[in-house]
C-alpha cells in the first residue's frame, strides 16, 4: 500500500537545536575575552615593574652622584687641595651594596697636588674592594679599602717653570730613569748652552728626587767648559784653528789640541794673555765667567725633589719609576688602607 506523503530530503540540514545556541555564543565570548584579558594584566605588570626598575635605578644613580660629591669634599678638604677631585663610583646597585657595607669599585683623579717646592700635576687612582666602618646611615666612622693602585705624574713643563731654572728645560734621556736638561743662559754677556744629564729616582716610599751631574757649558763652534772638580776648557776645532799654535805652547807650555781639556794652570795663563785667543773670537771675559761657575750651584738650580704627604693613611707608597716624554711617572700602591 503506498503513503500518499511526500518522501524525506535526506539532504536536507537537520534543523537548528534552540538550547545549543543559547549556550555556544556565551561559550565563544568567554574564550575569546579570557587570552585578551591575561595579555592585558601581564602588559600592566610588566609596565609596573619597567616603571618601578626605572626608579629605583634613578634613585641609585641620584645616591652615586650625592656620595660622589661628598667623597671628592672629603677628600679636597683632607689634601688642602684647590679644587675638588674627580671622583667616580662604578657599583651597581650602589644603594645595595651600600646596605652591606661593601663597594666593589672607586676611581679618583686628583690635580695639582703640592709635593714641596715642586707640584704633582695628577694622580689617578682605583680603589676596590671598599669595607665601610660602622653602621650606616649615622654611625659611619670610615672605611678601609682593600686594594689602591694610581700613577702620580710629574708634568716636565710644570717642573722646568719651578725648579729654579726657567731657562733650562727638562727631556727624557737615553737611558732608564734618566733625563737630560738643556737651555740657554747669560755668562758674562753670551748665551751658552747648558747640558746636563739627571737620574730620577726614590727616596723612601713616598718620594721621588732627580739629581743632575755632568754639567756642560757649551758656546757652539768655540769651547765647552766644565764646571767643577776635574773640569776644564777645551776648544772646538773651528776656534783652535785660528789661534797660532806656536805662541800658545810657548805661552801655556801645552801643545794646543782640538778638543783637549785644559784645566788649572792653563786656564790662569789664558786669561793673563788674553791675546791668545783673540783670534778665535772668545772674550776674557766669558773665561772669567766661566771660570766662577760652580757645578754645584748650575746642577742645584735644575734638581728637585717632590714627596707625598707624611700623613696619608696606611701603607699608600710610591712603587716604580718611569720617564715618559712629557714627564716623570710614579706607580702609586696600597693595601687594606684605613681612610677616615
Amino acid at each position: 500500500m503506498q503513503s500518499n506523503e511526500p518522501a524525506a530530503d535526506l539532504t536536507a540540514e537537520p534543523a537548528a537545536d534552540p538550547a545549543a545556541d543559547l549556550t555556544a555564543e556565551p561559550a565563544a565570548r568567554i574564550r575569546g575575552t579570557r587570552p585578551r584579558v591575561i595579555a592585558r594584566r601581564t602588559a600592566k605588570t610588566v609596565l609596573g615593574l619597567g616603571v618601578a626598575l626605572a626608579f629605583l635605578a634613578v634613585g641609585d644613580r641620584w645616591a652615586v652622584l650625592y656620595a660622589e660629591n661628598l667623597a671628592a669634599s672629603q677628600v679636597r678638604d683632607a689634601l688642602h687641595l684647590r679644587a675638588e677631585p674627580e671622583v667616580h663610583i662604578d657599583s651597581f646597585p650602589f644603594v645595595g651594596q651600600l646596605a652591606t657595607g661593601d663597594l666593589d669599585h672607586v676611581e679618583v683623579n686628583v690635580p695639582d697636588i703640592s709635593a714641596g717646592p715642586v707640584s704633582v700635576a695628577q694622580v689617578k687612582a682605583t680603589v676596590d674592594d671598599i669595607r665601610i666602618v660602622g653602621s650606616l646611615p649615622s654611625s659611619v666612622k670610615g672605611a678601609v679599602l682593600g686594594r689602591v693602585r694610581g700613577d702620580v705624574f710629574l708634568d716636565f713643563d710644570d717642573l722646568n717653570r719651578e725648579v729654579g731654572a726657567s731657562q733650562v728645560h727638562l727631556a727624557p734621556g737615553r737611558q732608564k730613569n734618566t733625563v737630560v736638561a738643556h737651555g740657554d743662559v747669560p755668562v758674562a754677556g753670551t748665551q751658552v748652552q747648558v747640558r746636563a744629564r739627571g737620574q730620577v729616582r726614590r727616596t723612601g716610599d713616598r718620594g721621588v728626587a732627580l739629581t743632575v751631574s755632568g754639567t756642560r757649558l757649551v758656546v757652539p763652534g768655540l769651547l765647552t767648559y766644565t764646571p767643577g772638580k776635574g773640569g776644564g776648557l777645551q776648544l772646538a776645532a773651528p776656534a783652535a784653528g785660528k789661534v797660532d799654535a806656536g805662541d800658545f805652547e810657548e805661552t801655556t807650555g801645552q801643545r794646543l789640541v782640538p778638543g783637549r781639556m785644559m784645566k788649572g794652570p792653563v786656564l790662569d795663563t789664558l786669561i793673563e794673555h788674553p791675546a791668545l785667543l783673540k783670534p778665535a773670537g772668545i772674550d776674557p771675559t766669558l773665561l772669567k765667567g766661566l771660570r766662577k761657575t760652580q757645578e754645584p750651584k748650575v746642577a742645584e738650580a735644575m734638581e728637585f725633589s717632590a714627596r707625598l704627604p707624611d700623613d696619608m693613611p696606611g701603607d699608600l707608597g710610591l712603587r716604580d719609576i718611569s720617564v715618559r716624554k712629557d714627564g716623570i711617572a710614579v706607580k702609586l700602591t696600597g693595601t687594606s688602607v684605613p681612610v677616615g
